[in-house]
């Protein structure tokens, strides 16, 4: 089992470093920057773990993209910490899930992602580029929240604005491999530009430590690696139990989908679990 340890991400960071590989935001590249990396991370809850992970990362010079959810900049403490990590050099912007939050009503969600982006630019997070959140449980292949950035419409009133996972390889003129923890342990993802879309076991690489995740990095080209910041942890024994209540709320949820008319309100519990 893959342990989220911050003494095992510092490791990593460091490795990094003495091998030449130096992380840059996500907003940053440009189409020929050489060759890079992009340590990139969704924050879905606890600011504070985010905080944790930029700091070892500035440690060592490494500057990350952090994807925030909006309704934690509604904490003035939240709001502290990421001006921190801004300051070491990071880029903090939005990591949305509109589409899911206004049952997929594209016009409901413009308005939820508008005022969610005045909100991260009135704190001082200039909006350049953000990330979808993924919810499986909701996503059926036909629609997820990727669908957002899909659309023409929001295409045309937010071209300066490239989503990650949707139209960043476009916007950008770059190519990157791109590695995930999702499932709680590391993975390079095929397509991760369609992957929702895509409902298949084979669709990307596992690995069994960040060391092997570390040796993929350096026979590839450009690279983005997402984690999770509210997984990591100061010890194996706290991931260990963190991981445990995770695996009964998980199980509990599939569980319950199979009965009728429960999907809608699964989505919301497996998002909270998510969290765990």
């Amino acid at each position: 089992m893959m342990m989220f340890e911050y003494s095992r991400w510092d490791r990593f960071c460091r490795a990094l470093q003495e091998t030449g590989s130096i992380s840059i935001p996500a907003c940053e590249v440009n189409p020929a920057p050489g060759k890079y990396i992009v340590l990139k991370h969704d924050v879905e809850t606890d600011v504070p773990r985010a905080y944790e992970m930029a700091k070892i990362e500035h440690k060592y010079g490494h500057r990350g993209s952090y994807y925030v959810q909006a309704y934690l900049m509604k904490e003035e403490r939240n709001i502290d910490l990421l001006r921190r990590m801004q300051q070491m050099g990071h880029e903090i912007s939005y990591h949305h899930d509109v589409m899911d939050s206004n049952q997929k009503d594209l016009q409901l969600a413009l308005k939820d992602f508008e005022a969610n982006r005045q909100l991260f630019e009135a704190h001082g997070f200039p909006v350049k580029t953000v990330c979808q959140h993924s919810n499986p449980v909701l996503e059926t292949g036909k629609t997820s929240n990727r669908d957002f950035f899909r659309s023409a419409l929001v295409q045309e009133l937010y071209p300066q604005i490239a989503d990650i996972l949707v139209d960043y390889k476009e916007k950008y003129h770059t190519e990157y491999t791109y590695y995930s923890d999702a499932g709680r342990g590391f993975n390079m993802i095929y397509d991760p530009i369609n992957n929702d879309r895509i409902k298949s076991d084979d669709k990307n690489i596992r690995y069994a430590d960040l060391e092997e995740v570390l040796a993929a990095i350096r026979s590839s080209g450009n690279a983005m690696l997402s984690t999770h910041t509210h997984r990591w942890c100061r010890s194996a024994a706290e991931y260990t139990i963190k991981n445990g209540v995770y695996k009964a709320v998980k199980g509990t949820a599939k569980a319950l989908l199979h009965l009728p008319g429960i999907k809608k309100l699964m989505g919301r519990y497996y998002y909270l679990a998510k969290k765990i």
